[in-house]
């Protein structure tokens, strides 16, 4: 009886792991697609795709796919200046037991615009 309590445990820590793991790297890539999207002479809204590259890269394609990330151009309200800003958005599964998605996640990235 112990032992299936301590095997659900250790399933549930390790699902936290993975969860704060996934968040971790999306945050990151969100991060990097924002300042990619903010150099001069690129569109803010390829930062989006540069994020969603990366994700793939650093997790999997399927992560990337549940977690997709779009770019745009957004002028900051309390300075007027222009931002290149990154959203992800999506849902994280459940790594060691079949029951679906767990856990949203929603991540923003900024980056102040370069002027050309």
């Amino acid at each position: 009886m112990i032992s299936v309590l301590l095997v659900f445990l250790l399933f549930g820590v390790l699902q936290v792991a993975a969860i704060l793991y996934v968040r971790s790297v999306v945050v990151a890539a969100a991060s990097d697609g924002a300042r990619y999207g903010a150099n001069a002479g690129i569109d803010p809204v390829a930062g989006g795709p540069r994020a969603s590259s990366l994700i793939a890269t650093s997790l999997s394609a399927a992560v990337a796919r549940d977690i997709p990330c779009q770019g745009a151009r957004v002028i900051d309200p309390g300075t007027g200046l222009a931002t290149a800003k990154v959203d992800c958005r999506g849902e994280v599964r459940s790594i060691l037991l079949p029951i679906g998605k767990l856990v949203s996640i929603e991540v923003t990235g900024e980056s102040l615009a370069e002027r050309p």
